[in-house]
């Protein structure tokens, strides 16, 4: 791989990074937060940020096929440092939730542009290759997350959390500076191609993936929380909670050749059928070490999930990559908005072993939905 090659796919990383990181925050950060937030406004920070973050969608990837991906994602950055900051002196929840809103609005631009980059750069065998790299953004901010909070929180405050989230997105954006500018779709439109919202692909690859990151954006949002009610401690917690993707990190690294192997529709229906099935496990596993191995399970199995979707959307999608990726993670995301809804409505009515349950039986009907329904092999 060429060093710009790898430069490239380094940076477009990095932003899908900090996208990631910054909602995955206030899962953790909230737990020391002197604002002392109930699980009911717990549960609107996270949604409004989803909402923020589904919103942009749709125009995120129509102006990603039609101007350079490298300006919308330097954008994109700088307002995730603006609204992190407003996050971080945030001396009343009102406000935090108009960070949270605004947080979404700006990260939600950043996985339309960057897997657009990748999708005009990389062609072929060497694209899922490319987005099995990129994708290591996503399980390393799960392990950097459980690993570094709960440290930055006890030792310099929880507000750091979101000024160091701040520094480090205008850092990469700066680092955009020097590559090239005139990367973008040759056959783009600068309007919504509608053709696509009638294609099958489309629309299975949107619903199913709805109902797959519903449940795991539940997991991800309220797994430290579940580790504590059950007798761990902060740093424990948050070590397991990093082994939800610790695994990830070399499963990524090599999803692009399983994919290349089994091909992205039986790749995606087997892995999430693992998913749903370990994730019904965290109902009954509460012992520590053999959680800290299902913690870790999850995140090998899940992590492959990860670049087969970035795959299936690039190959469905083609010249208009941009635009399939924003109508896909429209929905996808907008389950990030229904998750806390759903979450917090069974926790106040059952407990968490049941929501797990749930969870990994919605996963295990959108395994069955992509093997059955998909046309991309």
């Amino acid at each position: 791989m060429r060093a710009k090659d790898a430069y490239l796919i380094g940076l477009a990383s990095a932003s899908f990074f900090m996208s990631y990181f910054s909602r995955l925050a206030w899962g953790i950060v909230s737990t020391f937060s002197t604002l002392k937030p109930t699980i009911a406004e717990d549960s609107l920070v996270f949604s409004l940020f989803f909402v923020g973050y589904v919103v942009v969608q749709v125009p995120a990837g129509i102006v990603s096929d039609s101007v350079s991906p490298k300006y919308v994602v330097m954008t994109s950055l700088t307002g995730l440092a603006i609204s992190s900051f407003m996050s971080g002196i945030a001396n009343s929840m009102f406000i935090e939730y108009v960070a949270s809103l605004l947080m979404g609005l700006s990260a939600g631009w950043i996985y339309p542009a960057t897997v657009k980059l990748i999708s005009v750069n990389f062609r072929g065998p060497d694209l899922p290759i490319a987005m099995g790299y990129y994708s290591l953004a996503w399980p390393l901010s799960i392990v950097l997350a459980g690993a570094t909070l709960p440290s930055i929180c006890v030792l310099l405050g929880w507000r750091w959390s979101y000024y160091l989230i701040a520094i480090v997105s205008i850092v990469i954006a700066i680092l955009y500076v020097p590559t090239r500018s005139n990367v973008r779709g040759g056959d783009a439109r600068s309007s919504l191609n509608f053709g696509l919202l009638r294609n099958s692909d489309v629309i299975v690859i949107s619903l199913s993936g709805f109902l797959f990151f519903m449940s795991y954006w539940t997991i991800t949002l309220y797994a430290y929380k579940y580790f504590l009610s059950i007798g761990l401690n902060d740093y424990v917690a948050g070590f397991i909670y990093s082994l939800l993707a610790l695994l990830g990190v070399p499963s990524t690294l090599i999803a692009g050749y399983i994919i290349r192997s089994l091909g992205v529709r039986n790749t995606l229906s087997l892995f999430e059928a693992l998913y749903g099935v370990l994730t019904m496990s965290l109902a009954v596993i509460t012992r520590e070490l053999p959680l800290m191995v299902l913690a870790a399970f999850m995140g090998f199995i899940r992590f492959v999930i990860t670049p087969a979707n970035s795959t299936a959307v690039s190959r469905i999608g083609g010249e208009l990559a941009g635009s399939v990726t924003g109508i896909a993670n429209l929905f996808w995301q907008l389950s990030g908005a229904v998750a806390p809804v759903v979450a917090s409505f069974i926790l106040t009515r059952a407990n968490y072993q049941l929501l797990w349950v749930v969870m990994g039986v919605v996963i295990i009907i959108s395994a069955v939905i992509y093997l059955l329904t998909l046309r991309v092999k």
